[in-house]
């Protein structure tokens, strides 16, 4: 349960009934807020027909709250719109239009996706029968995002849910070495980008949305673009053998919120690290890369040496333990703070068009 203090806080009366909505003092009468069961997200929902119906003016009530929603993720770091008239990627795109977006865009991310359209884009094409365990997005590049917004247009039939864990409560889950050596001696990102135009006849699909090519990942064709987005965004890089493209860049694995200044868990070693898990995808990740194949992601401290598999298989505990799943309904809208929340996906079935935009521009430091 999330137990920050704030005077935006809810009634504690809300933090144990799910259920029951109440109006906030913050956003005025014509809107209720309700904490999930879990600490997070705040849900946000209509209490007028006005912004259940018309969706010009949950537009202009959205923006002229900017503040009070600003407030409410510096303690919540999730917050849940549900009911308002938003139907369409148009509206989610000028739902978010006054908020600064990010500068880095997708260049050099970790899964594929596409642009739906301006800024918006797909969440991911990962592998619908696999998880996305729970990550701060691009966390493991040096520019990354505040804020990052989930519009669901079609809600899966089943499961698809966008996964979050609130980071703070995470912190105090993670295994005590491993949080200490983070501190100490950082993290090191490895990661390659195999060559789009080679064939890839009898990989199994995991493989196919893991090792992503570099054309795709840096939107170009070309070997000389790929090689200045790299330089651009702080990475270092080398062409292989293979004409896959492999990168590095070292950062310390923890980062001071801009706004708040605090000093919180940053990094993706629960999620860039391959872990042996007995399943199909796991058995043909071994047999494709063995010990000599370069993969497509891995972490290591930041002076090369390797992170204890053990640690790994403990963090990764920690993060279902901090996992808060929530099916989406159809226009709903999920806004999170990049460093205080995490998100991931479930598995799911039949159709999900779930898109997201990526909000102000953020460097580590």
């Amino acid at each position: 349960m999330n137990t920050l203090a704030s005077p935006l806080s809810v009634s504690p009366a809300l933090e144990t009934d799910f259920a029951l909505p109440a109006v906030h003092p913050a956003l005025g009468a014509e809107v209720r807020v309700q904490l999930h069961p879990q600490g997070i997200p705040l849900f946000v929902t209509p209490a007028s027909t006005r912004l259940k119906e018309d969706f010009a003016a949950f537009h202009a009530w959205f923006v002229a709250h900017e503040q009070a929603f600003e407030d409410l993720l510096k303690v919540y770091g999730a917050l849940r719109f549900r009911g308002f008239p938003i139907r369409e990627t148009a509206d989610f795109s000028t739902m978010m239009a006054h908020y600064p977006s990010a500068d880095m865009g997708y260049n050099g991310g970790g899964t594929p996706r596409a642009v739906v359209a301006g800024k918006v884009f797909e969440a991911t094409r990962f592998d619908k029968e696999l998880t996305l365990p729970l990550h701060q997005e691009m966390s493991y590049l040096p520019d990354w995002p505040l804020k990052v917004a989930f519009y669901c247009r079609v809600a899966p039939s089943s499961g698809g849910a966008t996964n979050i864990g609130d980071i703070r409560r995470l912190e105090a889950l993670v295994p005590q070495q491993l949080f200490e050596q983070v501190r100490q001696r950082g993290v090191l990102y490895k990661r390659n980008f195999r060559d789009g135009r080679l064939p890839t006849d009898g990989w199994h699909s995991y493989l196919t949305s893991l090792h992503r090519p570099w054309q795709q990942a840096f939107y170009t064709d070309d070997p000389a673009e790929a090689q200045s987005a790299c330089e651009k965004m702080g990475l270092e890089w080398q062409w292989l053998e293979d004409g896959s493209l492999q990168t590095s860049y070292r950062n310390s694995g923890f980062i001071t919120h801009p706004v708040l200044g605090s000093r919180h868990w940053f990094n993706q070693i629960a999620t860039l690290i391959p872990l042996p898990s007995g399943s199909q995808a796991w058995n043909a990740f071994i047999e494709h890369y063995g010990e000599d194949k370069p993969r497509p992601n891995d972490v290591q401290y930041g002076d090369g040496t390797r992170i204890p598999r053990e640690l790994v298989e403990v963090l990764r505990l920690a993060y279902a333990q901090a996992t808060v799943s929530e099916p989406w309904q159809a226009g709903e809208v999920l806004l999170l703070d990049n460093v205080l929340t995490c998100h991931g996906r479930a598995p799911f079935e039949g159709t999900r068009d779930v898109q997201v935009q990526l909000i102000g521009s953020c460097s580590n430091d």
